[in-house]
């Protein structure tokens, strides 16, 4: 009589532990330490939207001077979710990449002088390509914070 009740409940502690298991990997969302970082992953993706709206013009792909306050607005909201971010190395890589922001948000008046006094056919000023190296850094920086908190 005893191994008969004993096999079912092995079957259900197993198949709880499974259960739990299962929600713990895929439905328990992410851990206090990157919640921070989840929010400023996605108010980055609802930036680079907000960016993406206006259709780049061909003849003139510097933003304008209308558009320097959306990447104002993008790189303060970054340093200001930095701000909440408590892991050490974490808050290290988030407050890098709020600094590369602010760095690229303030470059914008800059480049777009030098581009407007290029001349026709000259190569790129290299302004512009401080900003793709800019760029380049933010892209890895955000990369780095979304492997690390992987939900």
């Amino acid at each position: 009589m005893k191994s008969r009740f004993r096999w079912p409940l092995t079957a259900s502690v197993l198949i709880i532990a499974v259960a739990f298991g299962v929600w713990a990997a895929f439905f328990r969302g992410p851990s206090e330490k990157c919640k921070p970082v989840v929010d400023i992953l996605e108010f980055n993706h609802a930036q680079a939207a907000k960016v993406s709206e206006k259709p780049p013009d061909p003849n003139n792909p510097v933003p304008t001077q209308a558009e320097d306050l959306i990447y104002q607005q993008w790189a303060d909201g970054l340093a200001e979710r930095a701000q909440k971010v408590s892991d050490p190395g974490l808050q290290v890589q988030a407050i890098q990449l709020a600094q590369l922001a602010s760095e690229f948000a303030a470059g914008l008046p800059g480049v777009r002088a030098a581009v407007q006094h290029r001349a026709p056919g000259a190569p790129p000023p290299p302004q512009v390509l401080g900003m793709f190296a800019l760029n380049q850094r933010i892209a890895d920086q955000l990369q780095q914070l979304s492997q690390a908190c992987k939900s």
